[in-house]
C-alpha cells in the first residue's frame, strides 16, 4: 500500500515538473563545460611573449582597449591577454606587449552561455518576471529532490538479494520498450542518487533564502575554512626599484617604510599582488577613480569557483601599503557555507573534475527524466487503449 501511494506521488510529480527538470539538467550539464570551453576558445588569442619585454602600464591596457575600464584581468601565463572589462558587459582582450585590441566581447560563444545562465536560473525572462520564474526553478528543485528521496523505494528489488540487486545495478542488453525505459531510469537513478540529491538540494538552499538562512550556520561549521596564502597584511614584501618608461617608481612593493608616487601606480600594485601570492593564476585589478584612496586587487589561485583559493587585497594608494588582506578563511562561516554551496552545486568547488562529474551526473538526469516520461506517456497509451 505504502509502496502504491509513494509510486504514484512520484508519477505526479515526475510529470508535472519533468520538462522543467529537464531544462535544467540539460542546460546544467552545458554549463559545467563552460570555464573549459572558454578557456581553450582564449587560447587562440594567446600572444608571444618577447623574452625580457615588460607588459605595458594597466592605464596603457585599459586606454588602448577603448573602454571605460572598471576592472583588467592577468592571467599567469605570459603569452595570455590581458582583459579589459567595462561593467559587466563589455569587454575586450589585449595584447599586454603592445596594446593591440585582438577580440571584442561578448562575443557567440559568450552570449550562449550567458543563455544558458538565464534559462537555468530563470527561462531566459527579465525584469519583474525573474523572481517568480526564479521561484519556480528553485520548486522545481525540491520537486526533483522529492522524486531523488522517493526513488529508492520504487527501483530497489523486492525482496532484496544478491542476485536480484545485481540485476538491478546494471543495464540489460537487448531490451527494448517499456523495459528498456524501466531498466534505464532504476540503473541510472541508482547510480546517480548521492551526486544528483547533493545538485538538488544545494539548489533549493540557493533558490530560497530562508532556507539558506538556516542551512549555512549548520555547514559553515563543516566547511574548511583552508588558508591561501598564509600571510597577515602586517608582513612586508621586499621591493625593488625600477624604471618604468623613464620614470623611475616603486615596483613591487610592501614594507612598513615604502615611498611611491603620490599618484596611484597600478603597475606596483600589480607587482604587490603577484609577491603576495606567488601560486597566483588570476589578478583581477578594479581600476580606482582619481578620489580612491584605494587599490583593489582580486587574486585566484584556483579556477572559477573556487572560493577557497581566492583573496581580496587591498592597498592604500598613496602610500602603496597592504591595508588589508581578506580570504576565504576570513569569512564568517555562513559566508563560507554559502560560497561553497553555491559552488558544489556546479562542481566547480572541486576544480575541473567537479565541473566534469557535475555535467556527467546532468545527463545522468536528463536521461532519468527522457526515460521516467517515456513510462508515463506508455501507460497513459495503455490507460486510452483498456479504456477504449
Amino acid at each position: 500500500m505504502i509502496r502504491r501511494v509513494v509510486f504514484w506521488l512520484h508519477l505526479t510529480v515526475a510529470v508535472a515538473a519533468g520538462l522543467v527538470i529537464l531544462m535544467l539538467a540539460g542546460t546544467g550539464a552545458v554549463l559545467s563545460l563552460e570555464e573549459t570551453v572558454t578557456g581553450l576558445a582564449e587560447r587562440r588569442h594567446f600572444v608571444p611573449a618577447p623574452e625580457g619585454a615588460e607588459r605595458l602600464r594597466p592605464e596603457g591596457v585599459a586606454l588602448a582597449a577603448g573602454l571605460v575600464a572598471t576592472s583588467l584581468s592577468y592571467g599567469a601565463d605570459p603569452r595570455a591577454p590581458v582583459r579589459v572589462h567595462e561593467g559587466q558587459d563589455l569587454s575586450a582582450l589585449v595584447d599586454p606587449y603592445t596594446g593591440r585590441v585582438l577580440a571584442r566581447g561578448p562575443g557567440g560563444l559568450e552570449r550562449f552561455f550567458e543563455a544558458n545562465h538565464n534559462w537555468h536560473r530563470w527561462f531566459n525572462v527579465s525584469g519583474g518576471s525573474v523572481r517568480r520564474a526564479r521561484a519556480v526553478t528553485g520548486a522545481v528543485n525540491l520537486a526533483f529532490l522529492f522524486l531523488l528521496l522517493t526513488g529508492p523505494i520504487l527501483w530497489l528489488p523486492r525482496p532484496v538479494t544478491r542476485r536480484s540487486l545485481a540485476k538491478a545495478l546494471r543495464l540489460r542488453r537487448g531490451a527494448r520498450g517499456a523495459t528498456r525505459d524501466l531498466n534505464w531510469h532504476q540503473v541510472v537513478g541508482i547510480w546517480s542518487i548521492l551526486p544528483l540529491a547533493v545538485i538538488a538540494a544545494t539548489g533549493v538552499a540557493t533558490s530560497y533564502p530562508a532556507v539558506g538562512d538556516r542551512v549555512y550556520p549548520a555547514v559553515g561549521s563543516l566547511v574548511p575554512a583552508g588558508t591561501w596564502p598564509a600571510r597577515s597584511a602586517s608582513e612586508g614584501v621586499g621591493i625593488e626599484r625600477t624604471e618604468i618608461e623613464g620614470t623611475e617608481v616603486e615596483a613591487a612593493a610592501i614594507s612598513g617604510d615604502a615611498r611611491r608616487a603620490p599618484d596611484p601606480d597600478l603597475r606596483a600594485a600589480l607587482a604587490t599582488a603577484e609577491a603576495w601570492a606567488p601560486e597566483w593564476r588570476t589578478l583581477i585589478l578594479h581600476m580606482p577613480r582619481p578620489t580612491d584612496p584605494e587599490i583593489r586587487v582580486e587574486v585566484r589561485g584556483g579556477r572559477a569557483g573556487q572560493p577557497q583559493r581566492t583573496g581580496l587585497l587591498t592597498l592604500d594608494a598613496t602610500s602603496g601599503a597592504v591595508r588589508a588582506w581578506e580570504s576565504f578563511a576570513d569569512d564568517t562561516p555562513a559566508r563560507r557555507a554559502q560560497q561553497f554551496l553555491r559552488y558544489a552545486h556546479t562542481g566547480e568547488y572541486w576544480g575541473l573534475p567537479g565541473q566534469l562529474l557535475a555535467g556527467l551526473f546532468s545527463l545522468a538526469a536528463a536521461l532519468m527524466v527522457w526515460t521516467g516520461l517515456s513510462l508515463a506517456v506508455r501507460r497513459l497509451r495503455r490507460f486510452v487503449r483498456l479504456r477504449r
